[in-house]
């Protein structure tokens, strides 16, 4: 038995109303391959300006803490934000009209 030849069927698509077509990208680079090419990466964002203070600052990997550390800030933090509403809304309620 011989492998049949497939031919390619036609994907469609209906959202609300809208009607589309899908189509396979025969020959053509996906978009990981588009971004190696166009250099996608850390090295190429220079050092100055806001992209510069990004990569130094936002995008640094965090320290680790120790597991009994981060317990009690994760339990003292919302008695920690309740207790600041309460203040919050007593502060509220003492204004003058």
């Amino acid at each position: 038995m011989e492998p049949v030849q497939r031919t390619e069927r036609e994907i469609t698509y209906h959202v609300g109303w809208k009607r589309g077509k899908i189509t396979l990208n025969q020959g053509k680079p996906t978009s990981e391959e588009l971004a190696e090419t166009q250099g996608g990466s850390w090295e190429n964002i220079p050092e100055n300006g806001v992209f510069g203070l990004n990569k130094r600052y936002v995008w640094r990997s965090t320290g680790t803490m120790n597991h009994r550390v981060l317990w009690m800030v994760l339990s003292i933090f919302p008695i920690l934000i309740f207790a600041l509403s309460l203040w919050l809304v007593y502060r509220l309620a003492i204004q003058p009209y």
